[in-house]
Parts: structure tokens; C-alpha cells; sequence
């Protein structure tokens, strides 16, 4: 079955658990946003995990460059998983593989930014992480950038598959049916009145599905 992620991509960690609060029950990843790991330190990780222990906990760093020390930083923090980006270099994308693996923990390598998506994908894959993300990023949502798109672009790859960017309820059916296998949804939830409402009515729709 699809997984559901919330990305808390908020700015205290008093935010972040008033929103966990109400939806955590529907999730099954929680993502520690880049934002909030630099503003409340990587302490956060631990505490989140300790709360939450039977829910993957993932830290958004976004690794450029160091992707062995800084998987090793998040992973003895409390991670389960950490993020890489595909423009990252080769050996920055396997150092923070390589490491996952000697933890027994995940990857996921973001599209974010990659000019050839369906090339980069191709290179990915045959470093066998454990998810492949394509991202609208934040700053250019507003274009009308369509991550299922770039879903399309990526489909002959054998790695798990990852969306993010733009998702919200409104399109959530039209997610659920595409091949990815991680949903990843920020404001679409975080931003919503009625948070706990729409995490149970995304659950229902992938449990239908």
C-alpha cells in the first residue's frame, strides 16, 4: 500500500507537534523539514522519534555535499531516513547510501532541480537507494509545475518513487493513481483548518485505492 508523509515544513517545534497532534494517526512518515531541523538543531529528531517510535522518522536535509557524515549526524540523532539530492554528486549520493546501509536505514534521493530528470533518475537507480522523489519545489509551485509529470519521466526506474510539491486533497485522487509509491503532502495539510479531517480523508483514499 501507498505511504502518506507530512511534510512539517514549519518554523518551531511547538508547531510541528500541534499539527502531529491531529494527523499523526493517518500518516506513516513523518518529515522533519529543512527549515525546521536548522531552526530547532537536530536534537528535534530524537525527541520526534521518541514520541512518535513506531512512525518513520525523516530527516529533509537535503545533503549537497558530506553525504556520509551528514547521514551519520541524522542517523545517530534518531532518523530513519535521510534526503539527498540527485544533483549532488555521484559519491555524495553513494556516501549517504553506503552509510544507510551500515545503519539499516533509508534514502531518498530528491529530483529537486534536475534539468534531465528522466537521465538522472536512470544513474540513481542503479545506486539502488530507497526512493526516488520528484519535487516541485516551493519556489516554483506557483508556475503550475505538475510533479506527476515528471512521475511520468521517471517510470522505468526499479526504486520505490516518491511525489512532493502541490499536493493537496483537490488533487489527491489523481496522486493516489499514479505509480508513486510515497506521498508527500505539506501545506495541503499543515496549512489546512481542518488538518485532522483531511489527513483521515487522504487515508481513506489510498486505503480504497
Amino acid at each position: 500500500m501507498k505511504k502518506l508523509q507530512v511534510a512539517l515544513d514549519l518554523f518551531s517545534e511547538k508547531a510541528a507537534l500541534e499539527v502531529l497532534s491531529e494527523v499523526v494517526e493517518y500518516v506513516d512518515v513523518i518529515e522533519l523539514g529543512t527549515p525546521l531541523v536548522m531552526i530547532e538543531g537536530i536534537g528535534l529528531i530524537g525527541r520526534i522519534k521518541e514520541k512518535y517510535p513506531d512512525k518513520i522518522v525523516f530527516a529533509d536535509i537535503k545533503i549537497m555535499d558530506g553525504g556520509g557524515v551528514l547521514s551519520k549526524i541524522v542517523f545517530d540523532a534518531g532518523a530513519d531516513m535521510v534526503s539527498v539530492l540527485a544533483a549532488a554528486e555521484d559519491n555524495t549520493v553513494r556516501a549517504s547510501i553506503d552509510c544507510a546501509r551500515e545503519y539499516g536505514k533509508l534514502v531518498l534521493v530528491d529530483m529537486c532541480s534536475v534539468k534531465n530528470i528522466e537521465k538522472r533518475a536512470k544513474e540513481i537507480d542503479e545506486m539502488a537507494p530507497d526512493f526516488v522523489c520528484v519535487h516541485v519545489g516551493y519556489d516554483i509551485q506557483s508556475t503550475g509545475a505538475d510533479p506527476i509529470e515528471d512521475l511520468h519521466k521517471i517510470n522505468v526506474i526499479k526504486t520505490k518513487t516518491a511525489i512532493a510539491g502541490g499536493i493537496n486533497l483537490s488533487n489527491f485522487n489523481e496522486v493516489v493513481r499514479s505509480s508513486a509509491d510515497l506521498i508527500i503532502v505539506g501545506g495541503g495539510l499543515c496549512n489546512q483548518p481542518n488538518r485532522a479531517d483531511v489527513a483521515r480523508e487522504m487515508r481513506s483514499i489510498i486505503e480504497k485505492n
